[in-house]
């Protein structure tokens, strides 16, 4: 590579100079074979290459967790913790008996009340026998029907216009029987009633006040008789033996054979209507008395057909 002088103080050089550069300085200028257009598309590609760098850095951690460490970590939905308020209760005083509540029902239990028995005196008249009226002997069994009366007929016995009836036959051969029905009294009062009689054959009609639902208890027991209905008389017999203590006249049937007993808690006396007989008093110490109502048929067959009627009960 050869050198040359040049007037205009420029060095001169031989040979490919397609990779120079120019320097100048002082007045020279020296050219190395680079133009400026070659400098600025450096410089472009580094400020991309920078740009790339800032963009990955700011979406490292979201969108690529692999270059901050987090790539395989599982992405956990944060879980809201609900925790009840708890309930107030009522303080109980130490050693206090506790008790658990009833829960209320949604549909109340109704107990229906019981129906009271219809008051003697005014069952016949409706057409039933008060439920306050039991069977004697026990083996009569009596059945109420739900509005303070009994299922009839009881035994023999039925109601109806204002009357007790009663029907019974028996036939053939057969030892005596008392049946009947017994009502509770009041601790003293004055009960009265009509008897009518269409037969009575072999068997007497008793009426009577007891100290128990028992004719073998101590009490004043009446009787009509057995016989011609439309006249007889009235005997007073100890319940105890059936032996006569006293009696009447014969006597007319008519309307009705009318018979009252007056009672307190002390004793007991029968009237013959009106006034056509007074038994002497019967001691009978009893708060609680029974009227009993029935009959007692002799030995083999017997008849009775009759009415008790005009029933009244006073204090």
């Amino acid at each position: 590579m050869g050198k040359s002088k040049n007037p205009n103080n420029q060095a001169d050089i031989d040979g490919d100079v397609s990779d120079s550069v120019i320097v100048t300085g002082n007045g020279n200028t020296i050219n190395t074979g680079k133009s400026i257009l070659d400098y600025w598309q450096t410089i472009a590609i580094i400020f991309v290459l920078l740009l790339v760098i800032i963009v990955i850095f700011m979406f490292s951690s979201s969108s690529f967790p692999f270059l901050n460490g987090t790539a395989g970590a599982e992405t956990q939905t944060p879980t809201l913790t609900f925790t009840p308020s708890p309930i107030p209760t009522d303080t109980v005083p130490p050693g206090a008996p506790t008790s658990t509540p009833v829960p209320p029902t949604d549909t109340p239990t109704l107990t229906p009340s019981p129906i009271p028995p219809v008051p003697l005196g005014e069952d016949w008249m409706k057409g039933c026998i008060s439920s306050l009226w039991r069977g004697y002997p026990s083996t009569i069994q009596t059945v109420e029907r739900g509005d303070g009366c009994l299922r009839e007929p009881v035994h023999v016995f039925s109601a109806e216009f204002g009357d007790l009836d009663f029907l019974y036959h028996r036939t053939g051969r057969g030892e005596s029987e008392v049946y009947g029905l017994f009502a509770p009294l009041p601790e003293s009062g004055t009960v009265t009633f009509t008897i009518r009689l269409r037969e009575l054959t072999n068997v007497d009609l008793l009426m009577g006040i007891f100290a128990q639902p028992d004719i073998n208890s101590q009490g004043l027991m009446m009787i009509l008789l057995n016989g011609n209905p439309q006249r007889t008389v009235f005997i007073q017999k100890d319940p105890s033996n059936y032996v006569t203590i006293q009696g009447t006249k014969a006597l007319e049937q008519g309307n009705g054979y009318s018979l009252s007993f007056k009672f307190d808690n002390l004793s007991v006396i029968s009237i013959v209507n009106p006034n056509v007989f007074v038994t002497n008093s019967v001691s009978v110490p009893s708060s609680q008395k029974w009227l009993f109502l029935g009959y007692k048929g002799l030995r083999d067959a017997y008849r009775i057909d009759g009415t008790f009627l005009n029933f009244e009960l006073k204090p």
